[in-house]
């Protein structure tokens, strides 16, 4: 390990100072900003957050804003930016602050909060409340263990715990805030895993894994897990101007898909669509026309869904219920495509919906050009 923590985080604040991106959570302490930034950073790049955190803020300004919500607002604003479990904590969070009347001020408090771990207490209170206290994710992970020439695996316990070690003395009591995005950030646009600029590196003269020549190295590569493959079949149908939709039971729980249906690798998928919308829908189907072939990926899941758009055959008397009570496995809801962005959805709908119209769009371009020699007939 180097020899002076203080000469480390010295070099790094003054970099921190010159470098640093200008990201509108940086021009508060308001710990519900701060917070907010936080969960959604994770697993999501900045260019994607920064848009999504100020439109999140301007439709909940505040904590009480978001505890009085309705799941189903939080989640349909958080749309589009995956692992919604985040929102569902933070609106869970966001009950507790609120009933409590502020945030707390200490890690133990932070971490009782739902869905708050180490990583966003140790960011939350550092920034916010001046807490000394280090954050360790993936990019700080990278920087310490090539600065200490570690070839670790980065994502075991083992390691983490290591690196919290090495990272401590570093923080100190003077803007440890400052000092933990400030290594996040050399992470981010330095320290990169692949390329990284060692040239512009303030922490280069005293870093193992630039000496060695190889920083890339460091810490050690892992496999990614072996995705899975998963076939489903799909259905898209009108009724009245408006779209069926359900439940989502297979990628997302609590969004709104078209009904999906899984099919064996292999077997024909419009089986199991005439079989799976029967039972969902109470109708049987007709005049099965295929619209695509879609891919999607969920974390190691590699979804092929083979989307159809057909006709229904009118309910049997017996069925004429109300579209909540249909069905034995998922609740149906009928919205028209404009209405669908109030709603939680996900990556899957939007692809279904584009190549839904798109086949729409080409059915009525060759309805055109049959029409003229139809009339000269």
């Amino acid at each position: 390990m180097f020899d002076d923590p203080r000469d480390v985080a010295r070099r790094l604040a003054r970099w921190y100072r010159r470098a640093r991106r200008a990201l509108p959570w940086r021009a508060t302490r308001d710990p519900y900003a701060i917070w907010l930034s936080e969960v959604m950073a994770q697993q999501t790049t900045l260019d994607v957050v920064v848009p999504r955190w100020e439109r999140f803020r301007a439709r909940f300004p505040t904590v009480e804003a978001l505890a009085r919500a309705k799941e189903r607002d939080v989640l349909a604003e958080w749309s589009g930016l995956g692992y919604y479990a985040r929102a569902r904590n933070l609106h869970r969070a966001a009950k507790v602050v609120a009933e409590a009347g502020a945030f707390p001020r200490t890690l133990e408090g932070l971490r009782a909060l739902p869905g708050i771990g180490v990583y966003t207490a140790a960011a939350v209170s550092s920034i916010c409340f001046g807490i000394p206290e280090p954050v360790v994710d993936g990019n700080v992970v990278r920087v310490l263990c090539r600065l200490n020439g570690l070839r670790l695996d980065p994502k075991a316990p083992a390691t983490l715990a290591k690196v919290r070690a090495l990272a401590r003395p570093l923080v100190l009591a003077h803007k440890p805030g400052d000092h933990n995005q400030a290594v996040m950030e050399l992470g981010a646009l330095v320290c990169t895993p692949r390329a990284p600029r060692c040239g512009a590196c303030p922490l280069r003269t005293l870093c193992r894994a630039a000496a060695s020549g190889k920083p890339e190295g460091f810490p050690r590569k892992t496999r990614p897990a072996k995705p899975r493959s998963i076939h489903l079949v799909a259905g898209i149908v009108e009724r009245r101007k408006k779209i069926l939709l359900v439940e989502d039971k297979e990628l997302v729980p609590g969004h709104l898909i078209v009904p999906l249906f899984r099919t064996p690798a292999g077997e024909r998928p419009a089986k199991f669509l005439r079989r799976g919308w029967k039972r969902v829908a109470g109708r049987d189907v007709m005049a099965l026309e295929r619209v695509a072939t879609l891919r999607h990926s969920v974390l190691d899941r590699r979804y092929q869904v083979a989307l159809f758009t057909f006709k229904e055959k009118p309910a049997a008397p017996t069925l004429r219920r109300p579209l909540a009570a249909l069905g034995s496995e998922q609740k149906i809801i009928l919205l028209s495509p404009l209405q669908i962005s109030r709603h939680a959805h996900g990556g899957l709908l939007l692809k279904v919906l584009a190549a839904w119209q798109a086949h729409g769009a080409r059915v009525r371009r060759g309805a055109k050009r049959r029409a003229p020699s139809a009339r000269r007939r």
